[in-house]
């Protein structure tokens, strides 16, 4: 019998990317499962995929969830089993459903109670606060609570549990988050949310200054034994799209060690263990660097570290399977980006152009695998790069 088997919830770009550096790190196929097959696994050489109806929708389908699990795992016996996934929502999923399974589990994410704290962003900032970590100046509003705002000028506002509250119903003005230019338009937009049945709180914060180039990522892995693993990205351009702010279309090497220190002191002071994912600013005018988000998962656009040389997925089978935890820092320049570089060569500012070019040779989109030989997939993954392109540029 195998020592372990990998699987992999779900078939969307951030999957395809944990299967590939899965099947980089390892040469072996991971296990797929999910409801359908997207773009992304279409003829796919590095991976079996599993399908059942219902699997990825909502809670009342938990049955068919843990069925198709058990089946699957039935059909690829080891002795122990490795999921990653790409979202909190699968998290949930798997975690309450944990005793069901007939099969032993491995996950590289935090416990069942720590996640349940982090995926509220308030959590996160109570816990900056503790241990003496800038973030921006914040304000925790409830509906009962709206005229108690306090802050006023630029203000940025999002919402403390976006998987209840992208999945709202009569909202119009229905964002991600939310830029604002006054107290009075924030409670005006608040108002808005709280006429509909989101029962979640709300986060409001002052505005940092910068634009594109001035947003950080880091996603990482720290092992049992606190050995952390991880890399820092640049992002030069992003997705301005009023449901997808936050997420970048080019992303590009960068070095500063004030930003690794920080998410050392972050992840070190919860004794956390697992795959994360850290954004940060540095505001333009005053250089001052602020703590945005923690993801308790890899980032969506995490492929960007196997770029780098370290390879996550490998870090957490390694020390998940094999009890070999490893500290890496990247050693490769890279560039990942989402659209085309036809597209992308002429959005990215002026300031960021020596930078891209000097890379454009070893850019890569994560579902770009020359591995892969299906015409039928190329052409549809070449198909939908350029979809996206017009639906975010027209």
């Amino acid at each position: 019998m195998k020592k372990y088997n990998v699987i992999i919830l779900g078939t969307d770009i951030a999957c395809y990317s944990l299967a590939r550096s899965y099947y980089e790190a390892f040469g072996e196929k991971a296990i797929v499962c999910a409801q359908s097959i997207l773009i992304p696994f279409v003829n796919t050489k590095i991976a079996d995929i599993y399908l059942k109806d219902d699997f990825a929708t909502s809670a009342k389908t938990d049955d068919a969830f843990v069925e198709h699990l058990n089946e699957v795992a039935k059909k690829n016996p080891a002795e122990e089993y490795v999921i990653f996934l790409p979202y909190e929502e699968y998290l949930n999923k798997l975690q309450r459903n944990m005793d069901k399974l007939n099969f032993k589990v491995k996950i590289p994410y935090p416990d069942q109670e720590r996640a349940n704290k982090l995926i509220h962003k308030s959590e996160f900032y109570a816990y900056l606060e503790t241990i003496g970590v800038n973030y921006p100046k914040t304000q925790v509003i409830d509906k009962n609570t709206i005229e108690e705002l306090k802050l006023d000028g630029d203000l940025f506002m999002k919402p403390d549990n976006f998987e209840e509250f992208e999945n709202l119903q009569g909202l119009e003005n229905l964002k991600k988050g939310y830029k604002l230019s006054s107290r009075k338009e924030c409670i005006e937009t608040l108002k808005e949310i709280y006429q509909t049945n989101y029962s979640s709180k709300m986060i409001v914060q002052e505005y940092i200054n910068g634009g594109d180039g001035t947003e950080y990522s880091i996603n990482g892995y720290r092992g049992k034994n606190g050995k952390i693993s991880m890399v820092l990205a640049r992002n030069l351009l992003s997705d301005h799209r009023d449901m997808w702010v936050g997420n970048h279309l080019i992303q590009v090497d960068y070095e500063d060690n004030r930003l690794y220190d920080l998410a050392k002191k972050i992840v070190d002071g919860m004794n956390y263990r697992g795959l994360f994912n850290l954004d940060f600013k540095i505001d333009s005018k005053t250089g001052k660097i602020y703590v945005f988000e923690m993801n308790i998962r890899q980032g969506r656009t995490f492929y960007y570290t196997t770029l780098s040389g370290v390879n996550l997925i490998e870090a957490a089978v390694k020390d998940l399977v094999y009890e070999k935890a490893e500290e890496k820092r990247p050693d490769k320049e890279f560039m990942l980006r989402t659209l085309s570089d036809s597209c992308l060569k002429d959005k990215i500012k002026d300031e960021f152009k020596d930078i891209y070019e000097k890379r454009v040779d070893i850019s890569l989109n994560p579902m770009e695998n020359n591995l892969e030989k299906s015409l039928k997939r190329k052409w549809l993954v070449h198909r939908s790069i350029k979809s996206l392109e017009k639906e975010i540029y027209g």
